[in-house]
């Protein structure tokens, strides 16, 4: 019997937003920086254990990298990842597209 996928839980705090500059746009910059930054850290933190591990084990990975002929179901795949890591980058962004097109 396989389990149902767990709901996807809408973020969107309630509530007014705190800002920390004088308008909401150094907030929205400086929130994309830091999300922008923390994919990167973590991207930069599994990249460092996959090279650690491959060289543990005596494997040079560099060449293999060049050369990675990527196959479609590949490919679709991380066009999804760019597009979920666009929308957490993005996401104050797009939530104010989406206030100014409902009108609020």
């Amino acid at each position: 019997m396989s389990k149902a996928p767990p709901k996807k839980l809408t973020r969107v705090a309630k509530g007014k937003r705190p800002y920390l500059f004088d308008d909401g746009t150094g907030d929205m910059f400086l929130s994309m920086i830091t999300a922008l930054t923390t994919e990167m850290m973590v991207m930069r933190d599994r990249l460092d254990t996959v090279e650690r591990v491959a060289s543990a084990k005596g494997v040079i990975l560099k060449d293999e990298i060049e050369n990675f002929a990527f196959d479609d179901a590949a490919l679709a795949e991380r066009a999804e990842a760019r597009k979920a890591l666009a929308d957490r980058v993005y996401y104050l962004l797009l939530q104010q597209a989406e206030r100014n097109k409902s009108g609020g």
